[in-house]
């Protein structure tokens, strides 16, 4: 029994945690939403980690040399247009991120060597989507190119390299929890949520063994631990108790070993580093990283340290290729904690660090793939390359990223001596051959042949030793713009493209230059300033505000007297707040409007500051009148119920210059006109095919725009025809659009998704739809970006529920048409604004917009200011007159009898204030520096004639003649003799 006593070198390990100034800190982390991955990954260059913004789709990215406060504006890479669940860096490139996603969907992306970058939209690969939404991702130990990821009951095997999805791996009961590859990358590990442990054979088609796991359905991790033939899966007992338990796959029938540790409800994340045979074991939301150690014999799993730190919402190990070996420091754990993470090096404590120690170092995988994706899909096998970590011995760097740019075509340098293999319809030979008589796995459609390049494209590739170098900066954007529109159906493969950039075409023509200032337009509104106004008129402590309105509300709505929060809960509860009572509300208690429905969907009366129109789910839309004092007890008894839908409302929207006209859509696909002086429904807008996201009047009343589902923009004329006036192509995305009139209705301005997800803003000319004007690209979200347009200025602003973030454009009848100015970020998400018309404005500080702003438990007045000099002036050329907006022009009924009427102007400008037109014009002020000046300039001869004089009076010369000046001369017939 001397092997219980043998001495480890890595028993007495220890944690160094940094000072908390030394912390990554100050980062936007907040609340992460629960999914199978760890929320963070590291490589030897970069660390990525999820970020509490644009509905969890992005990623910060940070250099692993970065430590101190960070602040707000890290990089980031938008990489999905829902939560990313997971993510993982190659093993063979410190740059290359798989990502997966709520939204379906993987992407490859490559990130820029320069960690300068501001942010990251472009993948190189577009997986093939998935039908659920995506689980697990997980790169290959040993084959480069090859990507698992998991999806609901099924694993997906992908090669990157041609963009291809190869395997899956069916056979599961229920949601897959976790995957993880053999050392070799021979066989694959997965545990499910039916409480099974099962091992797959991805190349031959059959699922080789399963086992029960453990006895809980809770969430599991599982990690085959190297090379070795035994597994480790974390969960929970049938006793709800957290545990560690090892198999042995010769005799996976039966549990090897097991720990239990408590009762956290926090999962536990593995991690194994097979160099050193150390384990570490955390549990998300808990405060403890417990050290331990892997043996061959029994008890297998000796405890060592347990460590406290900050709570814990992720964690990762750092590749051994970053160590700093110099130090004794064997491991290290990247701890992401709230808003900061903490770098945890493991230290062995040595006498003297001035040597190399050899003996704790053993030799550890290289960035140099063992084989290439389809030396793997042909069934071979091949250890990983090691090299040693020894400063003093220089390692051939095996640069991965250019042999990758390929397509996957070359395989690298290997010390197996087997042939190349030999690929037939995109799928491994020996596939067809599996003795397997049913296999788990199925593939997907092969292809008959490998896609050609276009002519133009049909380049020779890169040499092998020619990819050695790295691909330059400059040409990354062709890259990844070639990869972005490149697919499966005829076009060179995802990656093959950037190959060709090493050798441009003999006959290709030289880039023509780009002029720098292209398109930058001078704008009054370009440098606006958003600022949150004092505390002091805040209304805080608001509690169980509704995040499930749908997104067709705008969630939050106010006028210049009070606003409107929905409440969850059962009910349909919305909390009337006087705005100009700011306070601390009391913890309960807060009197309600009791709709009995869910609420879908209110707005206020524009005319009227106590009328509210509530729509419901239960296809009813309720008026209420506000009283004078406002909402002092609980609310149930309504104005008027108007009954028409067959199903539940998406919104409602008053007309703006009208008084009673309400407009309503719902899921039964009908825009209705109601008027509220009767209560009766007046006319039907008919020709959609699917959900109305929106829809809005035009400036004068005249016309209405709707953006439908069925990826239509329409313009109706309601009083003349029920079908649409004209249409045309709007938006692709599914998940939302919004529309509002610009520029005296001559414009029509959108905000939607495209198909890729990407939140984008689209500008159509009124009176021609039938192709845009205008279109940007913003980033992913789940988000709808909802926009408000301030005719005066001529400035729409966008905002997200959720977002930090408000947009700005100025549109204009100049192309491009949309001109971004320098928007505002706000210090934490917000859910909603309100803007108020103009009259709320103050033009002494020259504010041209006012908007109140929802956050989870505030409601915050937000002022948008031009900064100018001369404050004491009314900046007239700010201020057009404003249309009065808080005035009706007509009645319903002559509205709908076809009357047309225009509102009435007013200025903005306070009495004692003068026009900044009127302004005395100063006189030009005298530059420092000055070139010419007509008064002083002098000319050489001046100059000369000035320093002569000046030698004169220096040596005290006088004006008086020389004697040779007085000397008589002779006459000229002297000199006749």
């Amino acid at each position: 029994m001397a092997w219980r006593f043998k001495a480890s070198k890595y028993k007495n390990s220890v944690p160094k945690f940094p000072k908390k100034e030394e912390w990554i800190s100050e980062l936007p982390i907040g609340t992460l939403m629960n999914s199978q991955g760890n929320h963070i990954k590291a490589s030897a260059k970069y660390m990525a980690f999820n970020v509490d913004s644009t509905g969890g789709g992005s990623l910060g990215i940070l250099p692993m040399s970065c430590t101190g406060r960070q602040g707000m504006k890290i990089p980031f890479l938008h990489a999905h247009g829902d939560l990313v669940t997971d993510f993982d860096f190659s093993p063979f490139d410190d740059y290359l991120l798989a990502t997966g996603s709520s939204d379906q969907s993987v992407k490859v992306w490559l990130l820029p060597e320069d960690p300068g970058f501001e942010s990251e939209s472009n993948p190189v690969v577009n997986l093939p989507t998935e039908d659920r939404k995506i689980e697990n991702v997980l790169w290959h130990p040993t084959a480069d190119g090859v990507l698992a990821a998991s999806s609901y009951r099924s694993v997906q095997v992908y090669d990157v390299c041609r963009s291809q999805e190869k395997y899956v791996l069916e056979g599961h009961g229920d949601l897959v929890q976790s995957i993880s590859w053999k050392g070799d990358g021979s066989l694959l590990l997965s545990s499910c949520k039916d409480k099974t442990l099962r091992i797959f054979d991805p190349r031959a088609g059959s699922l080789s063994q399963e086992t029960p796991g453990h006895g809980n359905i809770k969430d599991s991790r599982v990690l085959w631990l190297g090379d070795k033939d035994v597994v480790m899966a974390t969960g929970y007992d049938s006793s709800r108790t957290r545990c560690i338990g090892l198999w042995d796959t010769r005799n996976f029938s039966s549990q090897l070993h097991s720990v239990s540790f408590d009762t956290s409800t926090g999962i536990l994340m593995p991690f194994f580093d097979p160099d050193t045979s150390m384990v570490f074991v955390a549990g998300k939301g808990d405060n403890l990283i417990r050290f331990l150690e892997l043996t061959d014999k029994n008890p297998y799993i000796t405890e060592g340290s347990t460590d406290r730190t900050e709570q814990i919402k992720g964690l990762c190990t750092v590749p051994k290729r970053a160590m700093d070996v110099m130090s004794g420091e064997v491991n290290r754990l990247l701890c992401l904690v709230n808003n900061a993470i903490i770098p945890t090096p493991y230290i062995v404590p040595r006498k003297s660090y001035r040597d190399y120690h050899e003996d704790l170092y053993p030799l550890t995988p290289s960035m140099e793939p063992s084989m290439s994706a389809d030396q793997w899909f042909s069934g071979q096998n091949d250890k990983l390359s090691l090299i040693s970590l020894d400063p003093s011995k220089k390692q051939n760097v095996f640069n991965r990223r250019a042999v990758l740019l390929t397509g996957g075509g070359s395989a690298p340098a290997t010390t197996s001596s087997s042939p190349a293999p030999q690929i037939t319809n995109g799928s491994p030979s020996s596939k067809e051959n599996s003795p397997q008589p049913k296999p788990v796995i199925t593939k997907p459609k092969p292809i008959s042949e490998k896609p050609k390049p276009s002519p133009e494209k049909a380049r020779p590739t890169t040499p092998p030793k020619q990819a050695e170098q790295r691909i330059p900066s400059p040409e990354r954007k062709k890259e990844e713009e070639d990869v972005q529109g490149a697919d499966n159906s005829g076009r060179s493969s995802p990656l093959a493209a950037a190959a060709a950039l090493e050798q441009p075409s003999e006959n290709a023509e030289p880039p023509k230059p780009v002029k720098v200032f292209t398109g930058i337009r001078a704008s009054k509104f370009r440098h606006l300033k958003g600022q949150i106004l004092h505390k002091s008129r805040h209304i805080d402590n608001l509690r169980n505000v509704s995040t499930t309105v749908p997104g067709e509300s705008d969630m939050f709505a106010a006028n210049t007297q009070r606003c409107a929060v929905p409440l969850e809960g059962p009910g349909g509860l919305i909390m009337i707040l006087e705005l100009d009572n700011p306070r601390r509300l009391p913890d309960s208690g807060n009197p309600a409007l009791q709709n009995g429905s869910k609420v879908m969907d209110f707005s206020w009366d524009p005319f009227d500051n106590h009328r509210l129109a509530v729509a419901c789910d239960d296809a009813k839309i309720r008026i209420w009148t506000i009283p004078e004092n406002g909402v002092t007890e609980n609310m149930t008894e309504v104005d008027m119920n108007l009954r028409g839908h067959m199903e539940k409302i998406y919104f409602v929207r008053f007309h703006p210059l009208a008084r009673d006209i309400l407009v309503s859509a719902s899921y039964d696909m009908t825009v209705r006109i109601w008027d509220l002086a009767d209560g009766s429904e007046v006319m039907q807008l008919e020709g959609h095919t699917d959900a109305v996201f929106c829809f809005a009047w035009s400036p004068d009343g005249d016309l209405c725009a709707t953006v439908c589902k069925d990826g239509k923009v329409r313009v109706f004329d309601p009083r003349k025809s029920s079908q649409p006036l004209r249409e045309g192509p709007g938006p692709a995305g599914s998940r939302g659009a919004r529309v509002t009139w610009a520029l005296g209705g001559k414009y029509l301005f959108v905000s939607g998704f495209d198909r890729n997800s990407v939140r984008e803003v689209i500008l159509y000319d009124a009176a021609d739809l039938s192709k845009p004007l205008a279109q940007e690209n913003l980033d992913i979200s789940p988000a709808i970006r909802i926009p408000f347009y301030d005719e005066d200025s001529s400035v729409v602003f966008l905002q997200g529920r959720g977002d930090r973030q408000v947009h700005a454009y100025e549109i204009s009848e100049e192309e491009p048409h949309l001109f971004p100015l320098s928007g505002f970020t706000t210090p934490n998400q917000s859910q909603a604004l309100s803007f108020m018309p103009k009259i709320s404005c103050d033009p002494r500080i020259v504010e041209f917009a006012f908007a109140w702003r929802l956050t989870k438990s505030t409601i915050e007045p937000v002022s948008f200011t031009v900064p100018r000099v001369k404050m004491e002036y009314f900046q007239d050329d700010l201020f057009p007159d404003t249309r009065v907006t808080w005035e009706p022009v007509m009645t319903s009924s002559e509205w709908f009898a076809g009357s047309t009427k225009k509102q009435s102007r007013v200025s903005m400008r306070p009495a004692d204030m003068k026009p900044l037109s009127e302004a005395p014009v100063e006189a030009p002020k005298a530059r420092k520096f000055e070139s010419y000046n007509a008064s002083t300039y002098k000319s050489d001869d001046q100059k000369k004639e000035e320093l002569l004089s000046a030698m004169d009076k220096k040596l005290g010369l006088k004006d008086t003649p020389m004697p040779q000046d007085l000397a008589e001369g002779v006459d000229d017939d002297e000199w006749d003799d």
